[in-house]
């Protein structure tokens, strides 16, 4: 019996895959997920498992970290008996609705350019016998399957998990039903919301911008887009106390807010009656359905206004091109890069990085978090360190501009892994050599050519401001040469140009990288600081940094003397696990 209800259900969704409109969905669904830019660029190997077990990892690692919490908080309140999981659990509840959002919004942003039907789609769908409508609402049933897909994925492991381990072995399971259900609507909810939200905006610039403007213009929404998610992010260890702390008015403004709207979701699910939750709630589903109501009309308007105008308008990039070649800095590059072939790929890497949406959107994206992560430092800052205590900058001060870099050269070198346009890589397979060294020189002068030149006469002027000029000299100092170490050392074993290698293969180490980089984070943004502030307080203590800075280059130079040739020689198909 059920394997004829297996193969009745098989039948139907066989059916439906042969109908125009679903095999439009299921077309425009593996279109989204696998990138419909058309650049010829190889995909990066990731199979829909992969993608869905990448934005679940956040839920799920935070989420096993609950049981260490809630388990002691309960042995510790066991004795007195008196444990409220409603009322404890409202900033972890707060947390997680954030990060739903957080990660769900952080995959629509990525998804933005392969969302809507581009010119590919116009050249392949229109001359085929379907209709203006199945094309419509196909694309939109995809919107709406992969806002479901993404949310559920996001929210599957906390939805489990985070109720076991608030009230799994302290509660009824009634309770424990009661729990589960507020807390998955609130996340799924908040998660479908950041979707649309996204995508709502995308609409309304394709429904009212021309086709060129809304190329240049997305990019620059799609950062702002990004600070905001990041900013939320944030506010989670600062927005349930302040609720707490702040006036009932005020209270109630930021309530009605999103995320925390969300919350009211979350309690009114849990049958918490109170007026202050009423507003809450009342606030997320005006919310959630103005959200839906924008993303209906604008795509509507921008099916008609965008799709069916595509052969009238013309590609653009992201950024506008300039019409004249010169440049001022022509013999400083000829200076630096003494030879012809190190000036073309200069140019090559320089030019794919401010024409390509790709990667400004990497970039764009570890801008966001660096000017984050420099706005959490401000705020941390008293007033009393700035304009009162001139002589001795704080820590958190001198963290600015190391986060900053941080994000910036990472970023870059990230966006460094992203292939421009493989089929054109054979111009440089012909013209440089196998034994090629120039890799490295060049990424290295493209990082700290966009670093360098307006990071430290910022970081100078700033601190030469609020402080003497012993501080900024210093200050800029110990920057540069932390800056010039970072980039020798997510350099070490580069051997390609940037842009022309295939995607680096996913290897089993690929998390501990990651994890690499995040302590690499904290150690810049926090330890270095840390030293920088006990040194600057007695200024011959910065020599320190002297005998640290040369043992960690010697120790780079050591280590790339001792490389095998192979491993020097110039790639342009990632076989090998990645450095990166």
């Amino acid at each position: 019996m059920m394997l004829n209800w297996k193969i009745r259900l098989r039948r139907r969704r066989d059916a439906f895959v042969g109908t125009p409109f679903g095999c439009l969905l299921r077309l425009f669904v593996g279109r989204i997920l696998h990138g419909g830019d058309g650049n010829g660029a190889e995909e990066l190997g990731l199979g829909l498992g992969a993608i869905l077990t990448l934005l679940a990892m956040p839920g799920l690692l935070v989420s096993l970290l609950m049981f260490e919490k809630y388990g002691s908080l309960i042995r510790l309140l066991r004795g007195d008996g008196i444990f409220d999981p409603f009322t404890a659990t409202v900033p972890d509840e707060y947390f997680f609705i954030v990060l739903s959002m957080t990660v769900t919004g952080a995959a629509a942003l990525w998804q933005w350019d392969s969302i809507f039907l581009d010119r590919r789609d116009h050249t392949n769908i229109i001359p085929l016998p379907i209709s203006l409508h199945t094309i419509f609402f196909a694309n939109f049933s995809a919107i709406l399957a992969l806002a479901a897909l993404f949310s559920f994925d996001v929210n599957a492991a906390s939805i489990v998990l985070f109720p076991v381990a608030v009230v799994g072995s302290n509660g009824s399971f009634a309770r424990f039903c009661q729990f589960t259900t507020g807390h998955a609507v609130a996340v799924l909810v908040a998660s479908v919301f950041s979707f649309m939200s996204v995508f709502a905006m995308a609409g309304c610039l394709m429904a009212v911008l021309p086709a060129s403007v809304f190329r240049r213009v997305s990019l620059l929404l799609r950062f702002a887009i990004a600070v905001v998610f990041l900013s939320m992010l944030a506010s989670v260890f600062t927005v349930p106390s302040l609720l707490q702390r702040t006036s009932v008015a005020s209270a109630h403004r930021i309530a009605t807010l999103p995320p925390v709207s969300f919350l009211g979701v979350a309690r009114t699910a849990w049958g918490i009656r109170d007026p202050f939750v009423t507003t809450m709630t009342k606030a997320a589903i005006f919310a959630f359905v103005l959200a839906a109501l924008i993303l209906v009309i604008t795509y509507t308007l921008s099916f008609s206004r965008t799709f069916l105008r595509i052969p009238e308008t013309a590609d653009s990039g992201p950024l506008p091109r300039t019409r004249f070649s010169f440049s001022p800095l022509a013999p400083l590059h000829k200076a630096i890069l003494g030879q012809s072939s190190q000036r073309a790929c200069y140019h090559f890497v320089v030019r794919t990085l401010l024409r390509s949406d790709a990667h400004l959107q990497v970039i764009s994206a570890f801008v966001a978090l660096a000017l984050v992560a420099a706005a959490e430092a401000l705020t941390s800052i008293r007033a009393d360190q700035f304009f009162l205590v001139r002589h001795m900058p704080s820590a958190d001060f001198l963290s600015i501009p190391f986060s900053l870099s941080y994000c910036v050269i990472v970023g870059i070198r990230c966006a460094f892994e992203i292939p421009s346009d493989l089929r054109a890589n054979w111009i440089f397979r012909l013209w440089l050599p196998p034994d090629d060294q120039h890799a490295r020189p060049i990424a290295r002068r493209v990082l700290l050519a966009l670093t360098l030149p307006w990071l430290i006469p910022a970081c100078f002027l700033v601190t030469l401001i609020f402080f003497n000029w012993a501080t900024a000299l210093l200050h800029t100092a110990i920057l540069t040469a932390s800056d010039i170490l970072l980039v020798e050392i997510v350099l070490l074993k580069f051997r390609k140009i940037p842009f022309t290698c295939s995607y680096p293969t996913f290897e089993s180490h690929s998390g501990v990288i990651l994890i690499a980089y995040l302590f690499g984070f904290f150690l810049f943004t926090d330890d270095l600081p840390a030293l920088e502030h006990w040194a600057v307080s007695e200024p011959l203590r910065t020599l320190c940094f002297v005998p640290l800075f040369a043992i960690a280059l010697a120790s780079l130079y050591a280590y790339r003397k001792q490389m095998l040739d192979m491993d020097k020689h110039l790639i342009f198909e990632e076989t090998s696990p990645s450095a990166f």
